[in-house]
């Protein structure tokens, strides 16, 4: 059966060839922001670097942000059981120690598992991914990397609209698009609304309950340039809903008899306004001052049974971020620019927590309903400069700074064992260093070391959380978690040959993870945990993106792949059994210049897989191991795009063809069956 699934694997790839074009996954000339805080080539980033395009967004199917960045090498894509709410990984790390970023300003989070990546496709230009610390330019939470999510603006024309509907059968569900935007005598605008609905998940193993999701977006744009001056307003929502899958195993575990949990609201609003500088001076090259006002709402109902109580919680809590930039970009003779600011964030939770309790074992717990209020903030004042040096037609060098000052309260709480008042401050000073070694105008060799720094969050601090039945007590004596980066890596682009890769290896310090509580803990109840520096790990790798055009027969094979082993020390428990595969990535052909070009279609064949994974963590009394099996799946998109201006698009995506039945190794959920994704879109 497997011969034969592969035989049919590589006539499928033969016969794509035939039908259509499209373009490298990685643009080295395309301009990019992330790495530096500055416009500058992808190929000269001394960070390792990945673009997803705008052109790839659009022909993709993608229901959710997440989706896109699935072939970038060293994102692993997170679901926590939650098919609406994905997140990433980057080089194996928690996805709570990445930084998510709009239009380069950061969407905080302080619930466990990390920020959710809120933001539909369609309204999205590109992404940017450093993988490797960027605490130096974008702070706490990049400790493992960036993901700057740059969103569509204004036109070419006055008026201007582009609609889209798409259909997802593995989940039997639709999404809608539209949008109006234009340029009306140099004003930019744009507004766009976009609605998503979603059934449960079907799999080869049968249909997944509790994966139903459903999101609705908002998005208002607008920009004005006078002179060298421009001004910016931006307004987003996004409101979503979805259920939460917890595994038949979970819901068993002793004391546990039943167990389910669903986030009924989880939405965000933001308001932003930029303004930028360009003067015409010998020493500013820039002036840019940004502001925003993010409030992020969720509603979280968990229901336990155990073998001494029924509980059920409803958590509700509102997370308003007030944020600020001053950047400088200054030019330091004809060798250095220099980036300087001042950065500013503060972040407060209202947190509201009912706990109804029916108990059949008194002293054990108690019945009754208990209403718990917890207001806590963190606010961060941060300066940072890096100064990028040409030290010659060869050399480069970037060094940069990073001077953190925390302060933190929990301003109020009717919480047993817990009393109000300041929480631990911190200063720290990081740094990052860079070179860029020019072989010739097309190679370039790189090395950076960057250090990383993470503030523990306000649940960890101050509030606490929930798992499962057990309560984990907050810790306000946490130190912060750290990180130092080491990095080579090779860029080329010459001809028809697409490099880039990168070896790295991280040391991270003072993880933070939750325990059982011992008596001297001072917890209510034994069976509960706290918050604690236990951990460290370290990590090394290769990631690798290359790609080869044949223009005689306008085929391109591709392949992006990563190599990596994590270990964690978690002081009784030192292992290289982390949940990470050693080997993940895709494989794939395209076609380039083909006369099929010329007629708008396109096609892309792959294989997408990783191997054996296995996950070692500490238990109550002995490890919990957790094993995955490796997999490949067949997949395969095309399309076509007819009119003068290629403004009528459809694109047919097919995954999984073998069917075959996988988890990925940082997902709880069973992969989709055999399915198809169609999107229409239409520019007007």
């Amino acid at each position: 059966m497997y011969q034969k699934t592969a035989k049919c694997a590589t006539y499928l790839v033969a016969l794509l060839s035939t039908l259509g074009a499209n373009s490298r996954a990685q643009e080295m000339e395309e301009l990019v922001v992330t790495a530096s805080r500055y416009s500058e080539r992808l190929f000269e980033s001394t960070a390792s670097l990945s673009v997803v395009q705008a052109k790839t967004i659009d022909r993709s199917t993608a229901t959710g942000l997440a989706d896109l960045l699935r072939d970038v090498p060293g994102i692993q894509v997170s679901d926590s059981g939650q098919a609406g709410l994905k997140r990433i990984r980057i080089r194996g790390e928690s996805s709570r120690r990445s930084a998510v970023l709009i239009d380069s300003q950061e969407i905080t989070d302080h619930h466990e598992v990390g920020t959710p990546l809120t933001v539909h496709p369609a309204m999205i230009e590109r992404i940017e991914v450093l993988r490797g610390s960027g605490s130096v330019l974008y702070g706490s939470k990049a400790l493992s990397g960036v993901t700057n999510v740059i969103t569509r603006k204004g036109g070419s024309e006055p008026l201007q609209s582009t609609l889209s509907a798409s259909y997802d059968g593995a989940t039997e569900g639709h999404s809608l698009f539209a949008s109006v935007f234009g340029n009306a005598n140099g004003l930019q605008y744009r507004l766009a609304y976009a609605d998503s609905d979603h059934s449960e998940r079907h799999t080869p193993e049968g249909t997944i309950e509790e994966t139903a999701y459903d999101n609705r977006s908002l998005y208002a744009y607008m920009g004005k340039s006078l002179g060298n001056h421009t001004l910016e307003l931006v307004w987003d929502s996004y409101e979503s809903s979805a259920d939460i899958f917890v595994e038949e195993e979970v819901k068993t575990t002793f004391p546990l008899t039943d167990f389910w949990i669903n986030t009924p609201q989880r939405d965000r609003q933001k308001l932003s306004f930029n303004y930028l500088w360009e003067p015409d001076n010998a020493y500013l090259e820039q002036l840019k001052i940004s502001a925003f006002r993010q409030d992020s709402e969720r509603q979280f109902n968990t229901s336990a049974t155990t073998v001494w109580y029924a509980r059920d919680i409803s958590t509700y809590d509102e997370l308003t971020t007030d944020g600020g930039l001053l950047q400088a970009n200054w030019a330091l003779g004809s060798a250095h620019t220099l980036i300087s600011g001042i950065q500013y964030l503060d972040d407060s939770v209202d947190q509201q927590r009912e706990v109804d309790t029916f108990s059949w074992t008194p002293p054990i717990a108690p019945s009754g309903v208990t209403h718990v209020n917890d207001r806590a903030s963190i606010k961060t004042l941060a300066v940072f400069g890096q100064d990028h040096w040409r030290i010659n037609d060869q050399f480069t060098m970037l060094a940069g700074l990073r001077q953190y000052f925390v302060t933190g309260k929990l301003h109020q709480t009717n919480r047993e064992g817990l009393e109000a008042g300041k929480l631990d401050d911190d200063n720290e000073l990081i740094a990052s260093l860079g070179f860029n070694w020019y072989l010739s105008d097309s190679s370039m060799l790189r090395a950076n070391i960057a250090e990383g720094y993470l503030y523990p969050s306000l649940m960890q601090l101050a509030t606490g959380a929930y798992a499962g039945s057990r309560y984990v007590n907050p810790n306000p004596d946490l130190e912060p978690e750290t990180a130092v980066n080491y990095e080579l890596g090779w860029r080329l682009s010459r001809g028809n040959w697409v490099v880039d890769t990168a070896l790295f290896y991280s040391e991270s310090d003072n993880y933070i993870d939750h325990i059982f509580c011992q008596v001297h803990d001072n917890c209510l109840s034994t069976r509960d945990k706290f918050y604690t520096n236990i951990g460290e790990s370290t990590a090394h790798g290769v990631e690798l993106y290359l790609a080869h055009r044949f223009p005689k027969w306008g085929v391109q094979p591709y392949t992006s792949l990563t190599w990596m082993q994590r270990r964690n020390d978690y002081g009784d428990l030192r292992t290289w059994d982390t949940g990470i595969p050693a080997l993940s990535g895709r494989i794939g052909l395209r076609l380039e210049d083909s006369l099929w070009a010329q007629y708008g279609f396109w096609s892309d064949a792959y294989l997408r897989g990783e191997s054996n994974s296995k996950e070692v963590e500490p238990g109550s009394s002995v490890p919990v191991e957790k094993e995955k099996t490796g997999w490949v799946t067949i997949n395969l998109a095309a399309g076509i795009a007819l009119g003068d201006r290629d403004q009528y698009r459809l694109g047919i995506e097919l995954f999984n063809l073998g069917n075959k039945s996988y988890t990925e190794s940082s997902e709880n959920l069973w992969a989709p069956k055999r399915s198809a994704s169609v999107k229409f879109s239409v520019d007007l």
